[in-house]
């Protein structure tokens, strides 16, 4: 574990203005790490912080309430504000900022603010660059006079207190309980739940002060209020579990991971102050929100956030991975969370514990080395199956299920309550241990592992691509394969894709006939699996109901004439999809094309359907949007140029001006032109093959555009 940085800020008033005393304390002691510390004052206006955090939760509480549709422009009112801020806070112009912002923007590791003030949204700070939430593993710990009690470490999460909805009147914390004690559940968590009037003051107390079964994680949803000078999260019956109530928890502690979703109507100041008080009574982690998070964000920040840390990460990592996977939702949920605690902190042995410690998964199981989403993948897969004798067919199910895409590519294909099922399935026989695998190559009997446990012999693949004794024939091939399949892809590290495709190809063992129980397809965790590729074939004594469908069955193009332009490009764009994965055109394509295309017949249709529909559209119009590693560095390029020339055309072309150059967004033909204009890239070649000249085809479509507005 990495030793974070530390920011200290004193905050003092002093007449009109607040002095802030910084000092940054650089963790490790490598050679990066700096010769002293490095410390500086500054004077600020408190009304401008007050006034730029004003803002931001203004911002935040729109989006959460869903005043308007998702506003590309969130991101740069919470980046103005952010970045106002933090050129207040830290002034190059007064003594030794310029050193410690540079230290600062060059560090790493995870930074811990460590401060006497609730007052600035660090998380949400913009250097410029990016949020310093997103840039950093960044944790916060308010200091003060209290003592705190030590607490107690863990090396797994084991049980769950989950408190919802007590006075009954929301229904979206009802839901996120649910699915919270549905999630840590499947993965072997044993949960108690207390929702309404179950949870008193008095029950959830004395479930939190368990001496013989205490709980290592507390996830709560539901209202902070406060009252009769008293902050605290309400029960049953508006009772507040406050500082006081808590105090009964000194000699147990409380649970290491504590997570407070509470309805922000009492301030981020009551909840900071909750927050506060698990950790005096000494919880490591600690999530508390800034402002309330709708619909179902607090529930997919929570499950990025549990399924990174019982993986074993950080709490700041986890937190830094939860904001950027939630980064794209119109409601801003990221922006919320705030990690209360060490950053570096996270599930770890117990000083008292004699837990042996598990080793990473060796990249020796493959010829190749693992991509870091493999290794993370094997890395849970062997985690799960640290009890056992094994890695049998059913961990590695168990791992990809754990993948975002694939989890929710089955719960769409079959419903959350057979995603609930499949999960407990899965557990129970991981319960049972390894025997009951039935992995062998023949598809009977039990996993087939070495005697020995060495290195030669035994059954397996013959290809010493894995060590034997460890992991069953299934996942054997699996590795395998999926080692294969790189080689031939011309890559050097086997990924999660290859993983996947392999464990496909070899018919997953017995973990397929688990799928089958709960209705999945084994194929159904592939991208492209479409369970109706042949939908479009009619019986062969059918008649053709019109002229064109002798095309449909043969090697014809299909008549296109009486098709409009945008759903010509859709039928394109879908049959690109399906040659590139060696199919026709399914339903499932075809779709997916409609949302590439962003048909706007497509999103008024689903946009009519309120908030779930617009949520469903954006994920469907995203799904097939390329990573920068999709990308050639050529490609990259004109990109950039055509960014480049949008901009210069932006400002040049006035105010008053319409079109893609004026909103700043890069049309058609801005990219088009960057890419003629590489006179030694393949589509300007490809140009030339058609018979085309592309310096005249450049001065045709110059010609075509708009004049630049002089000033």
């Amino acid at each position: 574990m990495s030793e974070p940085t530390t920011l200290n800020v004193r905050v003092t008033a002093q007449g009109l203005t607040v002095r802030y005393d910084y000092d940054l304390r650089a963790g490790g002691t490598g050679p990066d790490a700096p010769a002293q510390e490095m410390e500086y004052t500054v004077e600020v206006d408190p009304g401008l912080v007050k006034g730029c955090r004003t803002r931001i939760d203004e911002a935040l509480r729109r989006a959460s309430d869903g005043e308007s549709a998702p506003n590309p422009g969130l991101a740069k009112e919470l980046a103005k504000w952010g970045k106002l801020l933090y050129e207040h806070l830290f002034q190059q112009v007064q003594g030794s900022v310029a050193g410690l912002v540079t230290q600062l923007r060059a560090s790493t590791g995870p930074v811990l603010v460590r401060t006497n003030e609730q007052e600035v949204p660090w998380e949400l700070l913009h250097d410029g660059v990016d949020f310093l939430g997103l840039k950093h593993d960044l944790g916060r710990r308010l200091v003060g006079k209290r003592p705190v009690v030590g607490g107690r470490g863990i090396s797994r999460v084991g049980r769950a207190l989950i408190v919802g909805d007590t006075l009954g009147d929301l229904a979206s914390a009802r839901e996120e309980a649910g699915k919270v004690a549905q999630w840590l559940g499947g993965r072997g968590i044993e949960c108690k739940v207390l929702l309404g009037q179950d949870a008193t003051l008095l029950d959830v107390v004395t479930e939190l002060a368990s001496e013989e079964t205490p709980y290592d994680l507390f996830h709560f949803c539901g209202h902070v209020g406060t009252g009769s000078g008293t902050t605290g999260l309400m029960m049953h019956d508006r009772q507040l579990l406050g500082e006081v109530a808590l105090q009964t928890l000194s000699s147990r502690g409380a649970p290491p991971v504590t997570f407070i979703n509470g309805c922000a109507s009492a301030g981020e100041g009551a909840v900071a102050s909750m927050c506060t008080a698990y950790m005096v009574l000494g919880a490591k982690t600690v999530i508390g929100i800034r402002a309330d998070v709708a619909d179902d964000g607090a529930w997919q920040f929570a499950a990025e956030f549990y399924g990174r840390l019982l993986a074993g990460e950080p709490a700041g990592a986890a937190v830094r991975a939860a904001r950027v996977a939630l980064r794209e939702r119109p409601d801003a949920a990221w922006a919320s969370f705030i990690l209360y605690g060490d950053p570096a902190a996270g599930i770890t042995k117990d000083a008292t514990a004699e837990i042996p410690a598990q080793p990473e998964p060796p990249d020796e199981d493959l010829t190749l080395p693992l991509a870091p989403d493999a290794r993370e993948l094997m890395r849970r897969v062997r985690a799960s199956a640290a009890d056992r004798a094994g890695v049998a067919s059913v961990d590695l199910l168990q791992g990809l299920l754990g993948e975002a895409d694939i989890r929710q590519r089955i719960e769409e294909s079959i419903g959350a309550d057979a995603m609930e099922a499949l999960d407990q399935v899965i557990h129970q026989v991981l319960s049972r241990g390894s025997g009951t695998d039935g992995d062998s190559g023949s598809g009977s009997g039990s996993d087939s592992h070495s005697d020995s446990g060495t290195d030669a012999g035994g059954s397996g693949s013959g290809s010493g691509t894995v060590r034997l004794g460890v992991l069953s024939d299934t996942v054997e091939r699996v590795l395998a394969d999926a080692a294969t399949r790189a080689v031939a892809d011309g890559r050097s590290a086997v990924t999660t894709a290859d993983i996947t495709a392999a464990f496909v190809a070899v018919g997953g063992g017995v973990s397929s006939r688990l799928l089958e129980l709960c209705g999945v397809p084994l194929a159904r965790l592939l991208p492209d699996s479409d369970d109706a590729t042949t939908e479009h074939v009619p019986p062969e004594d059918a008649p053709d109901p019109d002229p064109g469908a002798a095309a449909r069955t043969g090697d014809e193009r299909l008549p296109m004439d009486d098709l409009s332009r945008s759903a010509v490009g859709v039928l394109r764009l879908a049959n690109l999809l399906a040659e590139s994965r060696g199919q026709v055109i399914g339903t499932y394509t075809l779709l997916l094309a409609f949302g590439a295309m962003g048909s706007e017949v497509l999103r008024r249709g689903m946009y009519e359907q309120g908030p779930a529909g617009e949520r469903a559209f954006r994920r469907l119009s995203g799904m097939l949007t390329p990573r920068g590693r999709d990308l050639s560095p050529r490609v990259h390029d004109v990109l950039d140029r055509a960014r480049l020339r949008t901009a210069a055309e932006s400002i040049s072309s006035g105010p008053s001006s319409s079109g893609p150059a004026s909103s700043g967004r890069v049309g058609e033909a801005a990219l088009l032109l960057a890419l003629l204009e590489d006179e030694e890239s393949s589509g300007r070649e490809l140009m030339r093959k058609l018979g085309v000249d592309p310096e005249l085809l450049i001065r045709s479509m110059d010609r075509a555009r708009p004049p630049s507005r002089p000033h």
